[in-house]
């Protein structure tokens, strides 16, 4: 009898033993699922993976390799130390080269007694995953590389989802630079500092609290928020007189025109609201919708109050170029009736500031 109930002792054991890392793995496929619709942004979405990693494995190190392009190196992304405080040094490794090297090279698993390298595979392996030293000081097993293998099948599809992403935004970045310069070719004695006015457009954003995705439409929105102007005749844009009510009204057209040539870009939906309200005014006296105050898209407002800056020191055939100063005395002077009172407030901190001054300043008169 006591043969018997040890062997059925031993039997559920086994079957604990057996069943146990089927189930973790089948929760680790619901949060890492989690985990890939959460972010596109590879600089959160490793680290989130890392930690996970780490919770379910018990371990105290986990470090995330992808390989370069020529499939040469293996590349540091992220390493998460549990027991220590200070920056961990990323190191470069060989393909072929120690456990991780390894794993790749070959496309499977390699385990010691405290380490187990997991191979990231798409296609073909784009990284590895290696995780050190269990906090219970036990060595990795058979079971953690089954575990660990269901992790790394999903978290290679995250991760080769936000590379696309990235890759796609690169994309749609050449487009908008490309627009952005053919716009410039029309008055060519007029000069942009297309580059400074992002940063300063998106430094506003931050003092605003914006989220990530939120600045990244006002980036794109600042290079392109005159798109629109492709449409108006050359001999208005160049006009150096006065324009007449005819021609003005052509010229109020150019959010809209803008909307239309970048709405069919799915990664630019979020930018059409700022490009088609950039010119409403905060007292209801703007257009294309006489909007007011809230009603305005907040990076409407931020672009109408960088937009306008830009448009009094950039020289214009109709006028010389005002100086800086000038122009933020303007900007402060129309606060409240133009402008948004906060959104002039942050800008005009960003503009005091001394590396956005001599940003501004090298790149348009360095210029000149």
């Amino acid at each position: 009898t006591i043969v018997r109930e040890v062997q059925k002792e031993l039997e559920l054991s086994k079957l604990y033993e057996t069943l146990r890392p089927r189930a973790i793995a089948l929760s680790t496929v619901h949060t890492v699922h989690r985990l890939i619709s959460s972010t596109l942004n590879l600089n959160e979405l490793l680290p989130r993976i890392a930690r996970l990693s780490l919770q379910i494995m018990r371990a105290n190190r986990c470090s995330i390799k992808l390989v370069d392009s020529k499939k040469k190196l293996l590349l540091p992304k992220v390493t998460i130390d549990l027991r220590k405080k200070k920056k961990i040094r990323l190191k470069k490794i060989k393909v072929g080269m120690w456990a991780p090297g390894k794993a790749f090279k070959f496309g499977r698993p390699v385990r010691g007694e405290n380490y187990l390298a997991m191979p990231l595979i798409d296609e073909d392996a784009i990284g590895v995953i290696t995780l050190y030293d269990k906090v219970d000081k036990k060595p990795f097993t058979a079971f953690d590389a089954e575990i660990m293998s269901t992790l790394a099948e999903q978290a290679v599809i995250a991760i080769r989802n936000a590379q696309l992403y990235k890759e796609q935004e690169k994309l749609t970045v050449g487009t908008i630079k490309s627009l952005a310069a053919i716009l410039d070719r029309r008055i060519p004695t007029t000069y942009v500092p297309r580059a400074s006015f992002a940063k300063i457009t998106i430094a506003t954003g931050q003092g605003l609290h914006l989220d990530a995705d939120t600045l990244k439409s006002l980036e794109y929105a600042a290079i392109l928020h005159d798109a629109g102007e492709i449409v108006v005749p050359d001999e208005v844009l160049t006009k150096p007189t006065k324009l007449t009510g005819k021609e003005y009204e052509i010229v109020k057209e150019h959010p809209s025109v803008g909307v239309e040539i970048i709405k069919h870009m799915k990664a630019l939906k979020s930018v059409t609201p700022i490009i088609l309200y950039h010119h409403e005014n905060y007292d209801g006296s703007g257009y294309p919708k006489g909007l007011k105050k809230d009603q305005i898209p907040i990076g409407a407002r931020i672009l109408a109050v960088v937009g306008t800056f830009e448009a009094m020191i950039t020289k214009r055939p109709y006028r010389a170029a005002k100086g800086i100063d000038e122009a933020l005395e303007e900007i402060e002077r129309h606060s409240g009736t133009q402008f948004d009172p906060k959104v002039v407030e942050v800008f005009l901190n960003v503009m005091r500031r001394k590396d956005t001054r001599l940003m501004l300043e090298r790149e348009l008169y360095g210029h000149r």
